[in-house]
């Protein structure tokens, strides 16, 4: 008998333009290949282009789908906007009896209330510490209303998560650290460390040009917090040092326009654009360096995990390599401040070849030896 899954997600998951939606994709798709029979339930401020709908099923069988709904009075509620605003999933009529719920974020918890949800076990993804992810956005956002509003969802997830992380059987930790902190403040044995699904094959290269690369939402306030602090302390610096150095951005625009952003970033030399990209693995092959100098974030930053995958060697502040478990110059390179940024991209870029492959292997070998197909057939019985 095949495993009957139900995967509830807080957003529609394909294409995916953002970390969330990565993670909750490929292991959907993961799923799928171990045999599993999937059902999709989702909540998203719009409905999905009809080819991308049409892509999902050929992974998943049922798709249930609702629209996310905000009032200006829910800011005033005791739960975080992100939970109330996907209450509509509590009143989808689910028909079948499932053999693991997987809740993509305590974002869509509400679904524990909906009366026709029948299944054997739950099982929480928790993606980030949303606590702790919404203080840092606080500390991102240039704006006051949405510092403000940031700062409060934080607290109300603070104690949101706490209570609600005990209705579910089983949690998937994103991040290695994220999961060891909550094990030791808890004494509980019902969460597990389940990394970001690989599905992809490993790419092996030598570098052979000087293009650095970054990844991810700009309309984020904490990407475009990051690649505005590359470019302010370290771009126009490596410029100088290395004349055939170029910084290619790669990243969604959400609700804003690309001009917006075209126009934000057009005041910097020797930069390349590319907005809403599907086909993000064209991108990567143009460059042999990627960076990642977030400075506010939580959980695992998958456009680093990505870019190893893509065989491109990284330099990454603590918070851009986060939870994933890298050793530091072994296989990436760790710098924090803006000298240490620009010292670290410069001994990368004036590297051997051979001795950056070394490096981009030991961080390819260790992320195959962690399978997360492994650890679903296990956590599953499959």
């Amino acid at each position: 008998m095949k495993k009957k899954i139900l995967v509830v997600c807080p957003f529609f998951p394909y294409p995916t333009t953002f970390g969330g939606v990565f993670d909750t994709w490929e292991r959907i798709k993961g799923l799928s290949q171990l045999g599993c029979e999937i059902d999709l339930l989702y909540a998203n401020k719009s409905l999905p282009d009809d080819d991308d709908l049409e892509y999902v099923k050929g992974f998943v069988n049922e798709v249930y789908g609702v629209q996310r709904k905000n009032k200006w009075y829910h800011l005033f509620g005791l739960k975080p906007l992100q939970v109330i605003s996907r209450n509509k999933l509590i009143k989808v009529y689910l028909k079948k009896t499932y053999d693991e719920v997987i809740f993509e974020s305590e974002s869509v918890a509400s679904v524990l209330k909906n009366k026709t949800l029948k299944a054997k076990k739950r099982i929480l993804r928790v993606h980030n510490d949303e606590h702790n992810y919404f203080k840092n956005l606080s500390k991102s956002s240039p704006h006051v209303f949405k510092k403000i509003f940031y700062y409060i969802e934080g607290v109300k997830f603070f104690h949101f998560s706490r209570k609600i992380f005990n209705e579910f059987d089983r949690l998937w930790y994103i991040s290695a650290d994220e999961e060891k902190k909550y094990r030791l403040r808890t004494k509980r044995k019902n969460s597990l460390h389940v990394p970001p699904p690989i599905n992809d094959d490993f790419i092996s290269k030598k570098p052979d040009n000087k293009n650095v690369l970054f990844v991810g939402s700009l309309y984020m306030d904490n990407n475009f917090e990051a690649i505005k602090w590359y470019l302010d302390n370290v771009h126009s610096y490596i410029c100088e040092v290395f004349k055939d150095y170029n910084l290619i951005i790669c990243g969604s625009t959400g609700d804003n326009s690309e001009e917006l952003y075209s126009k934000r970033l057009g005041k910097y030399e020797r930069i390349q654009t590319y907005f809403n990209v599907k086909d993000i693995e064209s991108v990567y092959s143009m460059a042999s360096f990627f960076v990642n100098p977030m400075q506010n974030g939580a959980g695992v930053k998958l456009k680093s995990i990505n870019a190893i995958v893509n065989g491109l060697l990284l330099i990454a502040t603590t918070t851009g390599s986060e939870g994933i478990g890298l050793i530091d110059e072994k296989m990436f390179f760790l710098a924090n401040t803006p000298s240490e940024f620009r010292t670290a991209l410069i001994n990368a870029l004036k590297s051997d070849p051979n001795q950056i492959v070394k490096i981009i292997d030991n961080a390819q070998n260790f992320l195959k030896s962690n399978s997360y197909i492994d650890i679903l057939k296990n956590e599953l019985s499959l």
